[in-house]
């Protein structure tokens, strides 16, 4: 029975091996890669050219998960409405009612399998990789890193009101240990495991490379400075945000709309997940294009904001659209193959993160200064009806607030920085009202059935 069980859990990390392993003859075919249909463990490691392919298996199984991990978050947040109410998507998390058969585990829980086989191996195959070694390690330790982060953000609790509650299991091993049962760990000791994966000699063997294929789709040591820098902002650490915030240098915001066409990376292009030809079908056009699910709501949204709503808003104007009664977002447009990019850490984040961690520290200058940085890229003051002479104390932090939500509607972050910050979920649904505060059971994810079946040493309401 234990090896039954086995099995099924862990059958994603070989047959994730195959479908993932990709031939990449260059940098511009990334998207275009065939998988192997059959190889074994030692053919995958054989030579320097098989290693690189198969760490494209690693980035594409955590890319292959972040299209509904996004929708989720972001239906968990206040801007948008399910009109469809359809339970298979997006209704239990719209309502703060996901149960343990739901939820984003498995998915995220796989790319961590498949970063730590790839780890395991990798160390193996030290003579064959060469002076690749270091990167290839930092880059699987990176994608092990932003998947526990994105774990801690469903089912963990806010670190800054409970930093000893317990969290996720750390499953670190190899295969053949990552099967046992294992006891949740506490947030405190997840967010000092991803500090660790993103260490500072991690971070170095990192490549610097920026508005490329590679330099967006793989992890980068700008990257690597976003993700310790969300960290930061989750433990109220406002210093440590901002060093790792001014760390990265060299880019820069251009054409806001340009980020959601092709080629799909820009100055301000971070890291982002592709997906054409074979790895298709990121639906995110679907989910968020009018008469599909999540159509911005009309009541709790940032666009029921008459400052954020204005014409001369390139966000408002040319990102959205009113075909009906409800407007929807237009960052992601192929509705037909799904090839739309998902965008996950931009230059302007970097920026508005700064802002608020310069704010909390009581530098209202610098995050004025920053926050206007962002705004002006879509919005000229003389078209802007925002007051910038009154943005001092309470006003200032509220205008950095919801100009997070309005740079980055539709691309999952406003129920993370909800939840970061330990505010309450509150939205209006027909005539009801969800209100769902931070020890409500609601307010984060239940760990699913598929673990609690398997797992002894974890329970569904930790």
């Amino acid at each position: 029975m234990k090896n039954i069980i086995l099995i099924k859990r862990y059958a994603h990390i070989w047959l994730g091996g195959v479908l993932a392993l990709m031939q990449l003859s260059s940098c511009s075919d990334i998207l275009d890669k065939e998988p192997i249909l059959e190889t074994s463990a030692t053919e995958l490691f054989s030579s320097s050219k098989k290693i690189s392919e198969y760490l494209e298996g690693v980035y594409q199984r955590l890319g292959s998960t972040l299209p509904s991990y996004f929708s989720t978050t972001d239906m968990r947040g206040d801007e948008f409405d399910d009109i469809l109410q359809n339970g298979n998507l997006s209704a239990y998390d719209m309502n703060l009612s996901v149960d343990g058969t739901s939820g984003q585990w498995n998915g995220l829980y796989r790319a961590i399998g498949e970063a730590n086989d790839f780890l395991n191996h990798l160390e193996s195959a030290r003579d064959v990789v060469g002076d690749a070694y270091e990167q290839y390690r930092s880059e699987a330790l990176f994608v092990r890193a932003l998947s526990y982060y994105y774990l801690t953000v469903l089912y963990a609790r806010t670190y800054h009101l409970q930093p000893e509650a317990l969290a996720v299991p750390l499953r670190l091993g190899t295969p053949e240990t990552s099967q046992d049962d294992l006891a949740p760990s506490t947030i405190e000791a997840v967010h000092q495991q991803i500090l660790a994966d993103v260490s500072d000699a991690h971070i170095a063997a990192l490549p610097t490379g920026k508005n490329s294929i590679s330099g967006v789709t793989h992890a980068t040591q700008a990257a690597a400075h976003v993700l310790r820098q969300r960290i930061y902002l989750e433990r109220w650490e406002w210093q440590k945000a901002i060093d790792e915030g001014e760390a990265i240098q060299g880019y820069a915001l251009g054409g806001l709309t340009d980020v959601f066409v092709p080629p799909y990376y820009t100055e301000e292009s971070i890291l982002s997940f592709p997906y054409g030809a074979n790895n298709p079908n990121s639906l995110a056009a679907s989910f968020y294009l009018a008469n599909s699910t999540a159509l911005e709501d009309t009541y709790s949204g940032i666009f029921a904001l008459p400052l954020y709503a204005q014409e001369g808003d390139v966000r408002f104007s040319q990102l959205t659209y009113k075909p009906n009664t409800h407007r929807t977002i237009t960052k992601y447009r192929d509705v037909s193959s799904g090839s739309d990019w998902i965008p996950v850490f931009r230059y302007s984040e970097v920026l508005l993160n700064l802002a608020e961690a310069y704010d909390q520290l009581g530098q209202e200058d610098k995050a004025k200064t920053l926050l206007l940085q962002v705004r002006r890229r879509a919005i000229s003051a003389e078209d802007d009806q925002l007051n910038e002479s009154s943005l001092s104390g309470r006003y200032l932090r509220e205008a950095i607030y919801l100009e997070r939500r309005i740079e980055f509607v539709g691309e999952g972050i406003r129920s993370i920085d909800i939840h970061r910050r330990g505010e309450t979920f509150w939205k209006r649904k027909g005539g009801n009202e969800i209100i769902v505060g931070p020890a409500d059971s609601g307010y984060i994810f239940p760990i699913p059935l598929s673990e609690t079946s398997q797992n002894k040493l974890i329970k569904s309401d930790h």
